[in-house]
């Protein structure tokens, strides 16, 4: 009579040692799928980094290979013709490159250590143009220039940034990138979406490129063009571009003539080059600042900064 019961419980214990075992192996299995996903995302992490890669150096063949080719730069040329939806092996590559100089360089506002009167102004017609106001331009001043005093009314230095909630100093230096407005006295979120298409932060000071401006920088550079002027010179160079800054200049028929033999060219030196790519499960995106030498001098193109953007 008492085998029965001894039988059964060695029948539950060899079902709870089998429930057990089954469990292990389960645990186990799901461990080494996760391995192997994480293995498998990690390989095409690292591949997709590679095609990013490949097309920055893409995007700077091109680049330097279009000032061999030529001493303008306009909106019409190869290396302003975004790289759509390209496929390569289990992979689609995207890309576009931007020209800087189609921008105002909010460094421009410091020339040789010193304020620039003739570049405060411009961004300040700029700013009043977009609807901004046009003091903000003292407070880029403030930011990038390399001394204490305050360049105007709407202008602040560190007294201002350390009364504030999460307090900090004024940079007193070149900006290196354009998001830094945000910690600029007077910029909200609003402001600096408004700015942001027509401005950029450069290490070296440059001239506006006629030839791909928008027509509001060109008239916050030359403010005697009318609204229509500045729109019918914008459709005419897509056809007939600007050949140098004589041509301009001859077009344009009106403006200082300081304003073009310093502030505007009609080819550029520093490009912004964005790349997209898509592998398996993985996305990856980068951009980079690209400066391009004059053609003889090596390297051809050099990379300022590269950041990741997802």
């Amino acid at each position: 009579m008492r085998r029965r019961p001894e039988r059964g419980v060695a029948v539950v214990t060899a079902i709870l040692v089998v429930a057990v075992a089954a469990s292990t192996a389960t645990w186990m299995l799901s461990q080494q799928s996760a391995t192997l996903n994480q293995t498998a995302l990690a390989a095409s992490r690292a591949q997709a980094d590679l095609y990013a890669q490949a097309g920055l150096d893409w995007a700077r063949g091109i680049l330097a290979e279009d000032a061999r080719a030529g001493t303008i730069d306009t909106l019409e040329e190869p290396w302003a013709r975004p790289l759509m939806g390209l496929p390569v092996e289990r992979a689609v590559v995207s890309g576009a490159v931007a020209d800087q100089q189609s921008r105002f360089n909010l460094n421009n506002l410091v020339k040789e250590g010193r304020r620039s009167d003739a570049d405060v102004q411009i961004l300040g017609r700029l700013l009043d143009s977009l609807g901004l106001d046009r003091s903000l331009a003292e407070a880029v001043l403030d930011w990038v220039d390399g001394d204490g005093d305050l360049a105007g009314t709407g202008g602040a230095e560190d007294a201002f940034y350390l009364a504030l909630a999460k307090p900090y100093r004024a940079a007193n230096r070149p900006l290196a990138q354009v998001e830094e407005l945000y910690a600029i006295r007077g910029f909200d979120a609003k402001a600096v979406a408004r700015l942001r298409p027509f401005v950029t932060a450069l290490p070296a000071r440059t001239p506006v490129n006629a030839n791909t401006a928008a027509p509001e920088l060109l008239r916050a550079i030359l403010p005697e063009l009318g609204r229509e002027e500045a729109g019918a010179l914008v459709a005419a160079r897509r056809t007939k571009p600007f050949k140098d800054r004589a041509d301009l200049k001859q077009r344009v028929g009106k403006g200082a003539p300081a304003a073009f033999d310093a502030d505007l060219d009609v080819k550029s030196d520093h490009f912004l080059v964005q790349v997209a790519v898509a592998q398996d499960d993985v996305q990856v995106a980068t951009e980079a600042l690209v400066a391009r030498a004059a053609p003889g001098k090596s390297p051809a193109t050099a990379i300022i900064w590269r950041r990741p953007l997802y």
